[in-house]
């Protein structure tokens, strides 16, 4: 099973999201198996794939994401 983390922010917070997500991950010594980030005009959308349920709901907590799980597969 794989758990997948949504967040999205303005565009223009694009450089310091995923900044402070990579502190954070590395803080707490979590590897995601996927780390991508998407863009439009107005948002940046973050989406992280967990092997470990609890590591997907804290990233989430920590940034307002949501979890949803993708049953080991890539969603695009």
């Amino acid at each position: 099973m794989v758990y997948v983390v949504e967040i999205k922010r303005d565009r223009e917070q694009l450089a310091k999201v995923m900044s402070g997500i990579r502190e954070w991950l590395d803080g707490q010594r979590f590897e995601p198996s996927v780390f991508r980030c998407t863009t439009d005009d107005k948002t940046a959308a973050f989406r992280l794939e967990f092997k470990i349920e609890s590591e997907a709901a804290a990233c989430a907590e920590a940034f307002g994401g949501e979890v949803s799980s993708a049953g080991g597969t890539f969603l695009a």
